[in-house]
């Protein structure tokens, strides 16, 4: 399976394309649509910039890796396509490492009803603010929306 456009859209909005590196609240160096790491062998960095175009050409890249990992697991042959993309946004989201030992994996794994799992969406609302760990406004808004995505389409 592949992101769906509706899939796609949801993650820009969520995300933002932003143009010029920045500080996640995380404190790390992020550009484009959220992503992190590395842009042309080039370490993300507080003077970098780049096009739209290319914003979009590394989505769709990191959107790529996401898709192959949720394709190789157990469970993808019985996902919707909006269970599938709201698994793509969730993922894109807290990465696949977090995702691989979350509860909401062995869920998905066990077959579970598409309710247990979507259960496991309200788990993932909080961040750090000022070292304190707090649910997170737009982390609530976000998970609200996967988590109906994942239920209804």
């Amino acid at each position: 399976m592949q992101t769906s456009e509706r899939g796609i859209k949801m993650i820009i909005a969520f995300e933002g394309i932003e143009l010029k590196a920045y500080r996640c609240p995380a404190g790390i160096w992020t550009i484009g649509v959220g992503h992190t790491g590395t842009v042309d062998d080039e370490a993300i960095h507080a003077e970098m910039s780049i096009t739209e175009e290319k914003a979009l050409n590394i989505l769709q890249s990191d959107l790529r890796q996401i898709e192959r990992y949720i394709n190789r697991q157990t469970f993808a042959e019985y996902l919707t396509q909006g269970q599938f993309d709201a698994l793509v946004s969730f993922i894109f989201n807290i990465g696949t490492a977090a995702f691989q030992s979350s509860t909401m994996r062995k869920i998905l794994s066990c077959k579970n009803t598409p309710e247990k799992v979507a259960k496991e969406f309200e788990r993932w609302v909080y961040g750090r603010v000022n070292g304190k760990k707090e649910k997170l406004p737009g982390l609530i808004k976000r998970r609200n929306t996967e988590k109906e995505l994942f239920l209804n389409g």
